[in-house]
């Protein structure tokens, strides 16, 4: 006989393990060994350690969960007394139970000891246990030869120390841990680690509050299958992979929050099977592409993930069609625009249909554009056109503002502006010699305009400064282009400041008030109009009664200043 397995005895209230049962199993030389069911209560440690010790053929031993162990001390320390065990399962709930009382919730250091023959540990829990216990460091002696370390789902409380004395581990298990606290040192002594499980360890958190993460798998150049599902993964620290694994890798981030492969190895051959499945990816970037373009992977999960076929995400649907990387293309589902979903397999069948859909409706949204950008532009014209000068005017006084040019609020400089065309000059200047006398003081282009500012500017700074703005309308006049815009800029100034009073208007030649320029007009109820003597045989109609209108008219601001200052 070499299997015993002690299950559903018919003792009613189940039965302790002691001498008379280990003499019993002394003389069988068994392989196999296991202890499970409720009607074992439990098992006396010094029979135990007596079967342990005596020569004796046991391979594999399995105990169940509610099995307890009635002494505390030297319970890891038996297992090394078994000669050829090679596999140990014991449940983490048995494990558990008697060392509640044993360590306390702060970083503990302990030792255990296993048969140098052991190939196997198996101290997984069926399901995720809860408990404060943390690990500082552990420390394996006996020269174990153990390969395979199973304790999953036994959720260490921290995970910022690290396991000595397994140098030729090749299986580790850490699934169901709680990482949020990390040692980038956990592994380094697994230098001939295979597989690494840590599906559900909260490393997420912990990878990423590393110093330095390219440590984390420094030693580690043999693996060659990683678990990193539902870690709470957003992205990867800098520098993880970045090391010359001697084999590659296998690796498993499903059911994390990747969006993107944003800190993946830009180095060839260092994955072979990515699995992406169940992420947030509505599809792979560019940068993306380029990165598994140059690491070649043998293929890609992408199932589960929010793909998105549409015309934005066609780059990355021809390069899933061209690559041949996605390996679940049939089990794989995007939404599409008008938000169904469909097989992405399916989906690529069309994809040259797709694209040409797409080719035209960029065209389209192209045309569209254009067209509203220039109807847009077409109206900003006609409305810049239509207000030219009001912008104009705006524009020259906050650029003589910034200039700190600031214009007397009660007082001007000059009586009057004279507009007139240049080839009037000659009348003009005589116009100003005989005002001058009167005390007018007169603003003249080619007399008062600074040299090297621009005109406009000077038009503007001109009306700013004069009481009245005189304008000497003559054909000639009529056809300049700046007695147009001198004009403009003094009806706008007039209409802000509230001086719409302040425009003269001397007709020299025969014209019309329907040749007038527009601006004029719309303010011609405001205007003082004087006509030049042209005819001296009308009654009153002679130089002298003009100059004195025009007198009268120039000192209009000026003495109503006067008259109030004397009333006061």
């Amino acid at each position: 006989m070499t299997e015993l397995t002690i299950t559903g005895n018919p003792i009613r209230n189940g039965f302790v393990m002691d001498h008379p049962h280990f003499e019993v199993l002394q003389n069988i030389c068994l392989q196999k060994l296991i202890l499970v069911g409720d009607s074992i209560l439990g098992i006396r440690f010094r029979p135990f350690e007596r079967y342990a010790l005596k020569e004796n053929c046991l391979e594999e031993l399995i105990m169940s969960d509610n099995i307890m162990v009635d002494r505390k001390a030297g319970y890891l320390f038996v297992f090394c007394f078994f000669k050829h065990l090679k596999i140990i399962r014991i449940p983490h709930m048995i494990v558990r139970k008697r060392r509640n009382k044993r360590f306390s919730t702060d970083d503990v250091s302990y030792t255990v000891c296993l048969p140098k023959t052991l190939k196997e540990l198996d101290l997984h829990s069926p399901v995720r246990s809860w408990n404060k216990r943390k690990i500082a460091n552990i420390t394996v002696i006996n020269d174990s030869h153990l390969k395979i370390l199973n304790l999953a789902n036994i959720t260490l409380h921290k995970c910022n120390g690290t396991i000595h004395g397994l140098g030729h581990l090749e299986f580790f298990d850490m699934s169901g841990f709680n990482c949020t606290i990390l040692s980038e040192h956990l592994l380094t002594h697994f230098p001939k680690l295979i597989t690494l499980g840590a599906q559900n360890a909260n490393l997420g958190i912990g990878l990423n509050s590393l110093q330095n993460a390219s440590k984390f798998f420094e030693k580690n150049l043999d693996l060659q299958h990683i678990n990193l599902i539902r870690n709470n993964i957003n992205s990867l620290p800098h520098g993880l992979f970045d090391h010359p694994f001697r084999h590659p890798i296998s690796i498993s981030f499903d059911k994390n929050n990747l969006q993107s492969l944003s800190n993946f190895p830009s180095k060839p051959n260092i994955f072979k099977h990515i699995s992406l499945t169940q992420n947030k990816f509505s599809c792979l970037s560019n940068d993306d592409i380029g990165k598994l373009n140059i690491i070649r992977p043998s293929s890609i999960s992408l199932r589960g993930n929010p793909i998105e076929c549409s015309c934005k995400t066609l780059h990355f649907m021809k390069w899933v069609h061209h690559s041949g990387i996605i390996s679940d293309l049939t089990e794989t589902e995007c939404v599409l625009q008008n938000g169904t979903l469909a097989n992405l397999s399916h989906f690529l069948q069309i994809l040259k249909t797709y694209e040409i859909s797409c080719q035209t409706e960029f065209w389209v949204a192209l045309a569209s554009s254009v067209t509203s950008v220039t109807i847009l532009a077409i109206i900003l014209g006609i409305v810049y056109y239509r207000y030219r000068f009001a912008f104009e005017y705006f524009f020259l006084r906050i650029k003589m503002k910034l200039r700190h040019y600031q214009p007397l609020s009660d007082e001007f400089e000059f009586d009057g502006f004279i507009s007139y065309s240049h080839k009037d000059v000659t009348w003009v200047t005589d116009l100003y010699d005989k005002l001058k006398p009167k005390g007018f003081e007169l603003c003249l282009h080619h007399k008062d305009f600074l040299a090297g500012v621009p005109i406009a500017e000077c038009i503007v700074k001109a009306i700013n400064s004069s009481r009245k703005v005189v304008f000497i309308i003559t054909k000639d006049f009529l056809e300049s282009s700046w007695g147009s815009y001198e004009i403009e800029m003094t009806r706008m100034h007039a209409f802000r400041e509230g001086r719409e009073s302040m425009v003269i208007v001397i007709l020299m030649d025969d014209i019309k008030k329907d040749k007038l320029p527009k601006a004029l007009k719309e303010i011609w109820y405001k205007v003082v109009c004087i006509v030049w003597p042209s005819n001296t045989e009308a009654p009153y109609n002679t130089e002298e009664k003009f100059y004195d209108k025009l007198c009268i008219t120039l000192s209009d601001g000026r003495m109503r200043i006067s008259g109030d200052n004397t009333s006061m």
